[in-house]
Order: structure tokens, then C-alpha cells, then sequence
């Protein structure tokens, strides 16, 4: 095996977060007569994707960003008559309802477990990922399992993947690399923790930051299994 440690993201990595989303966001904004079109959802990506970012960059938290999304969602649609903290909860709780896995994943992560010590690495809110993973079959498979609210700093800081390496006893650097989606949080983090990187391509993007850039899981597994 070429590595001895996988750091793995969940979103967009492993489970469909995409898909988890759409349900979730349907579902709390038809709760409160809220517009489901699509240009409503869209800009509600708009704000939640600026906030993640801002996250990223530590000009937020993640207790605020639960709720700011919705609260300027919210002002957009001129409702203030819902309470913002109220539908941030409902959604969350929404969200960690649903546990669909991307295509590949489930077999991927039966192929490396037992050849590599593996931690699963969120930038996920601690109750929805906790809430995914206890409905999740890839749970078992995880040797540690290290989310940002709970560390309280999130990648691109390296001290993520800092803590996912000691709790798998790993001691050595060049024995691990960070599997993961997003070219803002997961690669930057392998870059700065000094690690060796996998970018997982869903869009068919390519990144010169990461050390591979693959398309499928199945891509990756080879790179994995390679002495």
C-alpha cells in the first residue's frame, strides 16, 4: 500500500450531500409556506455557499452560519414572520435524516478498510453528521472520526487533520493523504498539515494543488492499492 492512513472527507466524498440537501431544504421551506422554486433555492446556495467560504476564511462560526443562512434567506423573501432560528433547527434536524451514499462509495470503503487505518474528516455541524452517521453503514468502517464544530476550527486548517492522524497513531507524514471534494477546505488542509492529497472530482475539475486528482472512486482506490 502506497499509504498507511486515509483522511477522508463525508460531503460530496463519501455520502450525496447534494441530494440530502435538496430534501431537507423542500421539506422545512413547504413547512412554512416558504417558495420552493427554483430561483428561492438558488439563492439560497448563493448564501450558503458565501458562508461556508467565510467559515473557511474564520470570519464566522458555525452556531451563526446554522442560522445567518436562513436569516438572510428570509429578509430576501420579506418573511419576518418566521423565525430564522426556528427553521435552522428544523432544517438541521431535516438534514440529518437523510444518509444517501454517492455511487462507489460503499464499495470503496469496503476495499480500504482493513488494508489502512482510516478517519473520516467533516467540516460537517456536529448534530447533522453524528445524526447522518448513526444511519450510515459506513460507520463501522471508520477508525476515528474528527468534525470541525467539535475541534472548533475547520480546514482549510491543518489542526483537523493534526487530530485525525494522532487518533489514528499515525507519526509519520508521508504515510497518510486527505481524500476530498472540495479544492477550498480539504485540499488547502492536506497542503498546510503537510500531507499528500486526493481531490475527488465531481465536476470535472482538476487542481494543480492536489497531489491527484481523480473522477471516480474507483480512481482513487487504485492509487491507494498501488505498493
Amino acid at each position: 500500500m502506497r499509504y498507511q492512513y486515509l483522511l477522508i472527507d463525508n460531503d460530496n466524498t463519501l455520502m450525496d450531500f447534494n441530494a440530502a440537501e435538496a430534501k431537507a431544504l423542500i421539506d422545512v421551506l413547504t413547512a412554512h409556506n416558504l417558495p420552493t422554486d427554483d430561483a428561492t433555492v438558488h439563492r439560497y446556495h448563493e448564501i450558503n455557499d458565501a458562508l461556508w467560504k467565510a467559515l473557511e476564511r474564520g470570519e464566522t462560526t458555525q452556531p451563526k452560519l446554522k442560522v445567518e443562512r436562513f436569516r438572510q434567506l428570509l429578509a430576501v423573501l420579506d418573511r419576518h414572520d418566521v423565525d430564522a432560528s426556528v427553521i435552522a433547527a428544523e432544517y438541521a434536524a431535516g438534514l440529518g435524516n437523510h444518509a444517501d451514499l454517492l455511487p462507489g462509495a460503499e464499495e470503496f470503503m469496503h476495499a480500504v478498510h482493513g488494508k489502512m487505518k482510516i478517519a473520516l474528516v467533516s467540516n460537517g455541524v456536529s448534530a447533522i453528521q453524528r445524526s447522518r452517521l448513526a444511519k450510515c453503514p459506513l460507520t463501522p468502517l471508520f477508525d476515528a472520526i474528527v468534525i470541525s464544530e467539535e475541534v472548533g476550527v475547520a480546514k482549510p486548517d491543518p489542526k483537523l487533520l493534526h487530530v485525525a492522524m494522532e487518533m489514528l497513531g499515525c507519526t509519520d507524514k508521508s504515510q497518510a493523504v486527505m481524500m476530498g471534494d472540495s479544492l477550498s477546505a480539504d485540499i488547502p488542509a492536506a497542503v498546510n498539515a503537510g500531507v499528500d492529497s486526493i481531490f475527488f472530482s465531481l465536476k470535472g475539475k482538476t487542481s494543480d494543488a492536489a497531489t491527484y486528482t481523480v473522477f471516480s472512486h474507483q480512481e482513487a482506490l487504485k492509487i491507494l492499492t498501488e505498493e
